[in-house]
C-alpha cells in the first residue's frame, strides 16, 4: 500500500500564516487594553529547560502570586531547540534560551552567565588532593581516563563537548549519555565518573558529594536568556515576567 502524507495547499499555508498574523494582532489589542486598564490579567505562554530549573522554584510563585488572575502557561521541554522553534512558530510568548544558539528571528534579554566545570565525586582521588581549594584548575587531559556522562548526541551541548574534546586531543571514554544534568549529576555524586556542570545545577542533597574542577572550558560556559520572537511587541506580562527573572538571577 501506499501512504499519502497529508500536506496543505499553497491556499492554506498562505491562510494559516495569515490567521497566525490575525491572531497575534488581537493578542496585542488585548494586551493594550489590560495595560491601560492596570490590569493584573492576560496571557503568557513560557517555555523553559533544564537550565531555567534553579530560577524557576523563586521565579513562579513570585510571578504568578502578583499576577494571580492570569493565565500563565508553562511549558516545559527538553532541548532549547524546541523552544526556539515554538517562539519562531509563535507558539510561545517567551521562553528560556542557552547560549551560544542560532538566534535568527528572535530578541532576547540577559538573565544570567553560568560558568561550566567537570564535576567528580568529592571522594574521587583529585577530590581529595585538592579539598582545600573551591575549584581547582586541573588540566582535561588529567581527566583522559575518567568515564564521562555526557548529553544525548541529539542536544546541542554535546556537539560543543565533542568539539572540546577534539581540541584537548583525545576522545572522551563514555560511561552513558542522558537528557538532563540533574541525572548526569547524580550519577557522579554516588561515586562513579565525570560529567559537566553548573553550579546552579546541582541539588543541594549533592553539593557535599560532588567536587567541582576548572577545566577552562570557556566555550561551554552558558548565558541564560529569556527569548521572543523577533519584531513581537511584549505585553505587560512578559515585561514583567523577564524584569523578576533578572531581579531573582542578580540574588542568586
Amino acid at each position: 500500500c501506499t501512504s499519502n502524507p497529508i500536506s496543505l495547499t499553497r491556499a492554506g499555508k498562505i491562510y494559516v500564516s495569515k490567521a497566525k498574523i490575525i491572531f497575534e494582532i488581537v493578542d496585542d489589542l488585548n494586551s493594550k487594553i489590560s495595560e491601560l486598564d492596570g490590569s493584573k490579567s492576560g496571557k503568557i505562554r513560557i517555555g523553559f529547560s533544564q537550565n531555567g530549573y534553579n530560577l524557576l522554584p523563586s521565579l513562579l510563585p513570585k510571578f504568578c502570586k502578583k499576577f494571580k488572575d492570569s493565565d500563565v502557561q508553562i511549558m516545559q521541554f527538553s532541548s532549547t531547540l524546541n523552544i526556539r522553534e515554538m517562539l519562531l512558530q509563535g507558539e510561545l510568548d517567551v521562553g528560556m534560551l542557552i547560549l551560544p544558539i542560532d538566534m535568527s528571528g528572535l530578541e532576547g534579554s540577559e538573565i544570567l552567565k553560568q560558568k561550566t566545570y567537570v564535576a567528580l565525586s568529592s571522594l574521587h582521588p583529585l577530590s581529595l588532593k585538592f579539598k582545600n581549594e573551591l575549584t581547582p584548575k586541573i588540566d582535561i587531559l588529567q581527566l583522559k581516563n575518567e568515564k564521562f556522562i555526557l548529553p544525548k548526541q541529539n542536544l546541542r551541548s554535546a556537539e560543543q563537548i565533542d568539539a572540546f574534546f577534539s581540541a584537548a586531543g583525545f576522545a572522551p571514554k563514555v560511561l552513558c549519555r542522558t537528557e538532563t544534568f540533574d541525572i548526569a549529576n547524580a550519577i557522579v555524586a554516588s561515586g562513579v565518573g565525570a560529567c559537566f556542570s553548573i553550579p546552579q545545577m546541582i541539588k543541594e542533597d549533592k553539593v557535599d558529594r560532588i567536587k567541582l574542577f576548572d577545566v577552562g572550558a570557556r566555550e561551554l560556559d552558558k548565558t541564560l536568556i529569556i527569548a521572543y520572537k523577533k519584531g513581537k511587541r511584549l505585553n505587560h506580562l512578559a515585561q514583567a515576567f523577564i524584569k523578576t527573572a533578572q531581579k531573582i538571577a542578580n540574588e542568586i
